[in-house]
């Protein structure tokens, strides 16, 4: 098995795949995912003023690459059928609480009422090749979603070099295709959800994957405290307010990572029951799995089909 890692999005990437060809052996092949990781930067993120996602946030007047398009209407179907609990204009919201490089606080009703005023999936689109906002205020930010896609597109390419049996982890996105060389499916884990950011990480589950995508979205760790009340880094994009829900992490199982990404985020922002609600109507597409706290202890829930490992 060849193995590699690296840093990509802000955080690391990590590849395990077969291959016979010495040409595509981690050494050889690790330029060119390195590469591949910049150029996805370029596109979409929020640390490299470059990116066109910055520049389309300073409303520059260019044509986005079909990346960008494509990546921006995948958030949009999300948004759609989640009633806009996923909302890539979100991002004013959250560095309103600190978020991001400013300081960590609870904002004022006046200001989160002043944002949500340019807050929204359907106040943004695209026309005529170009990204067009309602106002130029809105802000995108493809962090639910980015690493997801990521993924993807490391997918993609492996692929088209022929390589077909993979796991990919772009900051803990991941996503799988064929089986190891025993015909076993891979073995992957959900994180148990810690009391705080500094605790240790810990496996609660094992499960089973194969051409399947997998990403966890939680409160636990991104969060900060004032006056006694923890105020989690997943904003209503719709209210403005922190989640204050008993949910504390909702892993989701689906075909492309982008769309797991998004979902888990989603889940998130709706809380417990309504990703219940949210699991029944999408059980021919999603497999998820939540977990929660009640009565001071962690509890589980997920749909019948999730492959968990005994």
């Amino acid at each position: 098995m060849e193995k590699m890692t690296g840093i990509a999005q802000g955080s690391y990437y990590a590849l395990s795949y077969y291959t016979e060809n010495e040409s595509l052996h981690a050494d050889k092949l690790q330029p060119r995912i390195d590469s591949l990781l910049q150029a996805f930067d370029l596109c979409a993120s929020l640390w490299n003023d470059s990116s066109e996602i910055c520049r389309i946030n300073r409303n520059e007047d260019f044509y986005p690459s079909d990346m960008f398009c494509d990546m921006f209407e995948k958030a949009q179907q999300i948004s759609q059928i989640t009633n806009g609990t996923f909302d890539v204009t979100v991002g004013p919201l959250t560095r309103a609480y600190g978020f991001g490089a400013a300081e960590k606080k609870k904002p004022g009703k006046e200001e989160l009422n002043e944002i949500l005023s340019y807050v929204g999936w359907q106040k943004v689109r695209i026309k005529d090749g170009k990204i067009e906002k309602d106002n130029p205020k809105l802000q995108l930010d493809f962090n639910a979603i980015a690493q997801g896609y990521c993924a993807d597109v490391v997918a993609e390419f492996l692929n088209g070099v022929g390589i077909v049996r993979f796991l990919t982890d772009i900051g803990g996105e991941i996503r799988s295709q064929g089986s190891k060389t025993d015909g076993k499916p891979w073995i992957v884990g959900i994180e148990r959800p810690a009391p705080d950011a500094m605790s240790e990480r810990s496996i609660l589950q094992k499960l089973q994957l194969q051409d399947r995508s997998l990403v966890t979205s939680g409160n636990y760790r991104k969060y900060f405290e004032e006056n006694g009340k923890r105020y989690a880094h997943t904003i209503d994009p719709q209210t403005g307010v922190s989640s204050q829900n008993s949910l504390l992490s909702a892993t989701v199982l689906c075909q492309d990572c982008w769309e797991a990404d998004a979902i888990a985020t989603a889940c998130m922002v709706m809380g417990k029951d309504s990703a219940v609600s949210f699991a029944g109507r999408f059980s021919n597409r999603y497999e998820i799995f939540l977990i929660y706290a009640e009565s001071d202890s962690l509890k589980t829930w997920h749909t019948a089909s999730f492959p968990l490992i005994d």
